[in-house]
Parts: structure tokens; C-alpha cells; sequence
């Protein structure tokens, strides 16, 4: 009698679900550089529930990916920075930022080391020609007759910490400045 008083009981506990928890993206470039959003440009979580931690990694399908197209012999500076998700001021959940970069030619995430991007900010070349070969030239290899042309892929993606937080839509931003090093 006492084990099947402990399932009903069980059964009958309140199970309460956070809604919505979504990052907008924001993205800053210069005219020379072309950024594009290839995903939604919403890193969403979805419904979550209490007192959990979730996770989008690398290689999920939720990644948001955008490339970047410039100047194949440039470095750019990637510069990343995020707030948390927010309902009010008493309900915050928690952010950890990932974020990895691929600049091989192709939008590959197994060409990403995964959180290559630390610390919010990185520097890098937009082609990196180590592999040997030519490379994928971007839009047939020129600029209009101008410098030869390649992209570089970026995968924004990373961890929420649910606490015991009132349900609702969480919202939040991360903005992205691209810019050449």
C-alpha cells in the first residue's frame, strides 16, 4: 500500500516548464565583408524544465551558422559577446557562450575544433590554404575583377543552467562584430 501511495504521489508532483528560451542574433560588419546568417538567426532551446541543464553543441542541428566572405588573404577579428536569458529581473537563466570557427572553404562543422573561439573573441585567416590545393574560391574567385575571394564559417551554439525559475519567454541577444585584424 505504501509503494503505490508513493507512485500516486509521484504523479501527481507539479513538473513546471520554462518556455521559450531563444537568443537574436547581431550582427555588425563592414561593407567588405559579407556576413550571412545561413540558419534562423535564433539560437532556440525550446521548452525546458526546471532545475536542468541544457546543451546545444557543435554538431547539433540548432547551431546557428553564418559565413563570412572577404579578402582570402585577410585575418578577421571575430568578437562575440552575450547577456543572459531574460524574463524579468528576478528570472535570469544562465549563458555559457560557445562558439567555433571553420575557414577551409566549406561549411563543415567537422572542420571546427570545437569552442575555438575563447574567451568571446578570436583572429584568424578567412582561408587557411595549409591544406595545399586550390582553394574554393568564393563567387568564382574574384571580387569583380579585385582580390580573390573565400568564406569562413562561424557555429554559435552553447549551455543554459534552468534553476527554479517562474515559466515564461526567455529572450536574449548575442551580438557579433566582424571586422578585418
Amino acid at each position: 500500500m505504501k509503494k503505490i501511495f508513493t507512485f500516486i504521489t509521484l504523479l501527481f508532483l507539479p513538473v513546471t516548464m520554462v518556455y521559450g528560451q531563444t537568443f537574436a542574433l547581431n550582427i555588425e560588419a563592414p561593407p567588405e565583408l559579407t556576413v550571412t546568417v545561413l540558419t534562423d538567426g535564433n539560437l532556440d532551446y525550446g521548452t525546458v524544465l526546471q532545475d536542468q541543464q541544457y546543451t546545444i553543441n557543435l554538431m547539433d542541428s540548432r547551431t546557428e551558422v553564418i559565413s563570412i566572405k572577404g579578402n582570402k588573404d585577410r585575418d578577421i577579428y571575430v568578437s562575440i559577446t552575450s547577456q543572459n536569458l531574460i524574463l524579468d529581473a528576478s528570472n535570469i537563466i544562465p549563458y555559457t557562450l560557445k562558439a567555433s570557427y571553420a575557414n577551409e572553404g566549406e561549411e563543415d562543422k567537422t572542420q571546427a575544433q570545437d569552442n575555438s573561439i575563447t574567451n568571446g573573441s578570436a583572429s584568424f585567416p578567412i582561408y587557411d590554404d595549409r591544406g595545399g590545393g586550390p582553394p574554393p574560391w568564393a563567387g568564382g574567385g574574384n571580387n569583380g575583377g579585385g582580390q580573390p575571394t573565400a568564406k569562413a564559417y562561424l557555429y554559435i551554439y552553447g549551455d543554459i543552467e534552468v534553476g527554479n525559475n517562474r515559466a515564461g519567454t526567455y529572450t536574449g541577444t548575442i551580438n557579433i562584430n566582424v571586422e578585418y585584424d
